[in-house]
């Protein structure tokens, strides 16, 4: 059994190393787990090893070297036990994926044995040894775990609302990207999220992305800092022009689906039916406590892109809501 000494330490390791705004969830912090963290915002686990020298040895290079050795064995065996725990889909996780198809547990051994010791992280504490290894969650491990792209089944872009409550809005440039905002909700981040609308159509999923998009920057994104979001790489850097939506709900077994607006579905396949974002994963989730409500200054014009508005205050708000703690980071 590890010491809390030690445990101590690597919570602090995982704490101090992340902005507050980063989307993350620490996993296996106490004494019958291993120490690991998932970052959603970076796409990357991260798990600890801690190891001790053979006993009686006196060389001060080899102890070390023989230590860490120890404990980057143990890392290995625990990132292999932890990795299973990262969800897939709002249903599924890796461990289930291992079961249920030989290749994918091929696959998912390789890439851990390929884990890299995380740069800093090695570490000498009263004798015991720690560092960390570090996997990311594309490239090959996606490869075989996201699911095959296909037709797209949700809205139908050319389907209206039957009523007059969506007002259609055409921006002067194209949206090149979408941000939903999940923010209050229990989202909790998986590599194949998907969205759909209060009717359980299916607007975004990993089935109508390109493929390659899926494998090197996922199905989506996951970001606390809205700001940061809509002027990131994903929304398409310099010349982004995000188009903002609220989630009303999220659903699936682990919470990893969100759920918007009949309405905003349709607006979000007309806005794609220009924009071409959805196929190249330019879409991104918001978490975090919820902001102050929109202020009624950006709600008096029918006229005004509501999106834009949206951002505006979205923007404000989150510059208020950074001060927060990084209240979920220990909820997984």
């Amino acid at each position: 059994m590890r010491s809390f000494t030690a445990i101590a330490i690597a919570s602090v390791f995982f704490s101090t190393n992340l902005p507050a705004q980063v989307v993350r969830s620490v996993l296996g912090v106490s004494e019958e787990q291993v120490e690991g963290e998932l970052n959603w915002t970076e796409r990357t686990l991260t798990v600890y090893g801690e190891g001790v020298a053979p006993s009686g040895m006196t060389d001060v290079a080899q102890r070390r070297l023989m230590g860490f050795r120890d404990a980057r064995t143990v890392a290995y065996r625990n990132l292999l036990d932890i990795v299973g725990e990262v969800h897939v889909d709002s249903r599924t996780t890796v461990s289930m994926a291992m079961v249920a198809s030989d290749s994918i547990r091929t696959v998912v051994e390789d890439v851990v044995r390929g884990a890299r010791v995380v740069q800093g992280s090695q570490q000498e504490v009263g004798g015991l040894f720690r560092l960390a290894l570090r996997i990311p969650l594309s490239g090959d491990f996606a490869l075989v775990l996201l699911p095959e792209s296909g037709e797209p089944t949700g809205l139908p872009p050319t389907v209206l609302p039957a009523s007059d409550s969506l007002l259609i809005f055409v921006p002067p440039e194209p949206y090149t990207g979408l941000i939903v905002d999940a923010r209050g909700l229990d989202l909790r981040p998986t590599m194949s999220p998907r969205i759909v609308d209060t009717t359980d159509r299916v607007i975004y999923s990993a089935e109508q992305v390109d493929r390659s998009y899926a494998v090197d920057m996922g199905i989506v994104g996951y970001d606390k800092d809205i700001q940061r979001a809509a002027k990131g790489d994903r929304m398409g850097g310099k010349n982004a022009h995000p188009l903002i939506v609220e989630a009303e709900t999220v659903s699936g077994l682990f919470n990893g689906d969100v759920v918007i607006g009949e309405d905003s579905g349709i607006w979000v396949r007309m806005a794609d039916m220009e924009g071409d974002f959805l196929s190249r994963c330019r879409v991104t989730f918001i978490l975090g406590a919820k902001p102050p409500p929109v202020r009624a200054a950006f709600l008096d014009s029918a006229l005004a892109d509501s999106s834009a508005a949206f951002l505006d205050s979205a923007l404000a708000d989150s510059s208020e809501e950074a001060e927060f703690a990084d209240e979920d980071s220990h909820r997984h």
